[in-house]
């Protein structure tokens, strides 16, 4: 499948100021993004994750490895044609009226008097800035701000899109209105490439995520990869004694008390058919056996908790 992005081992290292010591942004991350995918970059503040998007919009140079838009050089101007990008704070001439803003950067992608007007019209409708067309942007609250920002990541209906952090600021309206905006670019056949803190909203629009930390990647695959390699059985019982956990670890050996409740992981539901035996046998009650996936959430912090403690010890 073609490629809309990527990465191929680079590592950006900032240089040392002062008392500061060498920063190693980026170590040796390799990615690649099939045109069509929503994308989602998911990492702690400083995983390298907008230092990564600025290399694949030329942004940032003076870097070891390589990047492409579409297998061209990102740091070559004509890589980025096609391509709309929110950043993680949009900033635009505070004295330019909201649809001056639009029609400037329609402009900017190449449109058509005529056809530039018309996304505008469509995009101020669509993110609810419509009555606020003709105002300037410095009366704009810091969630129309936001949306103006997504509206013009979205003018010229761009092949690839990078969205830094595209909720932020908005309200529980404006987030479902950039959910439903990212499905759509998904049945367009629109590449998506998402930073986002929010999982929930990762787990519902990208198809495939990639976990950041220190620089470098951890884990990628889809959702469905990832929050499905472990299942957790949760088991409620009148009380849990040394014995009747010791006799469970027998056949799930990283079963723990958590809030009250025994947790332990389990390949497949015919591993659970036991538990209610060992349970009677210890002469404690069974009140609730359920199995549950891991959600992308737990899957992001297991997964970093993981890599930091390794490093640190």
């Amino acid at each position: 499948m073609p490629l809309a992005a990527e990465l191929d081992g680079v590592r950006k290292v900032f240089g040392a100021r002062a008392l500061d010591p060498e920063v190693v942004a980026i170590d040796g991350l390799s990615l690649a993004v099939a045109e069509g995918e929503t994308f989602g970059f998911l990492g702690r503040n400083g995983a390298g994750k907008t230092t990564s998007v600025k290399i694949m919009l030329g942004m940032t140079s003076h870097y070891e490895g390589s990047a492409r838009l579409f297998g061209v050089d990102a740091r070559l101007p004509r890589s980025r044609a096609g391509v709309g990008y929110l950043s993680e704070t949009p900033d635009f001439p505070s004295h330019l009226r909201a649809r001056e803003v639009l029609l400037l950067h329609g402009r900017l992608a190449g449109l058509r008097a005529a056809e530039a007007r018309r996304q505008a019209g469509e995009l101020l409708e669509r993110l609810d800035l419509a009555t606020a067309a003709d105002r300037t942007v410095r009366s704009f609250s810091k969630g129309m701000v936001q949306r103006m920002g997504i509206a013009v990541a979205l003018m010229g209906a761009p092949r690839l899109v990078f969205l830094d952090e595209p909720t932020a600021n908005l309200d529980p309206v404006g987030r479902r209105q950039v959910k439903d905006l990212l499905l759509e670019m998904r049945e367009r056949g629109a590449t998506v490439f998402l930073n986002s803190h929010i999982l929930s909203e990762i787990e519902m629009t990208c198809t495939r995520v990639a976990i950041l930390s220190q620089g470098r990647l951890l884990r990628e695959g889809t959702v469905e990869e990832l929050t499905q390699v472990s299942h957790y059985v949760h088991i409620g019982v009148t009380e849990v004694t040394d014995g009747l956990l010791a006799s469970l670890r027998e056949r799930l050996p990283d079963a723990r008390v958590v809030d009250r409740r025994i947790v332990a992981s389990v390949r497949s539901e015919a591993e659970m058919d036991p538990i209610p035996a060992i349970i009677e046998r210890h002469g404690a009650r069974l009140r609730y056996l359920a199995m549950a996936s891991e959600s992308l959430e737990s899957v992001f912090l297991r997964t970093v908790g993981a890599a930091e403690e390794a490093v640190g010890s």
